[in-house]
């Protein structure tokens, strides 16, 4: 399979390769660019997922298991469904997925569910409440999905505007909430907004 361009959105997800101590061998204080460039590809007969509570874990037979890791698309719009970047809690690359239908049944469906969860964002209609209390917001929501609630903190990191007019905000769990146009939204909806992005 020959690789795919990569899409504007997709975050780059190149792993160094290190020896057993963790450490790159540096040549004239950089890594050599091959050993750089190479990624670990994931055998998926080898993975197990399983969830606690919200927290995705892996065991990878023979080698570890991870107590919480993500999986993320790394084309998110050329190739959707394959080329999966799984990570540690920490954000660090543990592998690469090329095909995703190749795991266990159960496997997969735990893999899906997760995209589908970090994927689908659910678009705001209304905001129907919002309070501020000890530095998080709770927001109440009319969306695309129904009625929802979610807390955010900290919101100048976790408010984005992704082109003019557009707000998406991610909640303490990750999860993020697109309002398309503020200019669609009801005045109310627009004066709590502003007040608190």
């Amino acid at each position: 399979m020959t690789s795919p361009a990569l899409d504007a959105a997709a975050p780059l997800t190149q792993a160094a390769a290190r020896p057993a101590d963790g450490v790159a061998p540096l040549t004239d204080g950089v890594a050599p660019l091959a050993e750089a460039a190479q990624l670990a590809f994931l055998d998926p007969a080898k993975l197990h997922f399983s969830r606690h509570g919200a927290t995705l874990r892996l065991t990878i037979d023979g080698d570890r298991s991870v107590l919480q890791v993500s999986v993320l698309r790394a084309f998110p719009l050329s190739e959707p469904r394959g080329f999966l970047s799984v990570r540690d809690g920490g954000g660090n690359e543990l592998g690469v997925l090329v095909d995703p239908t190749s795991l266990g049944e159960e496997d997969r469906k735990i893999v899906e569910a997760e995209l589908e969860r970090r994927y689908l964002i659910p678009i705001i209609k209304r905001i129907a409440a919002v309070k501020e209390r000890f530095g998080t917001v709770d927001w109440e929501m009319e969306t695309d999905r129904g009625l929802c609630k979610f807390t955010t903190r900290n919101l100048r990191e976790n408010v984005t505007h992704p082109s003019p007019g557009r707000v998406v905000l991610t909640d303490v769990d990750g999860n993020r909430y697109d309002v398309p146009d503020i200019g669609r939204l009801d005045a109310g909806s627009r004066a709590a907004l502003f007040e608190h992005i």
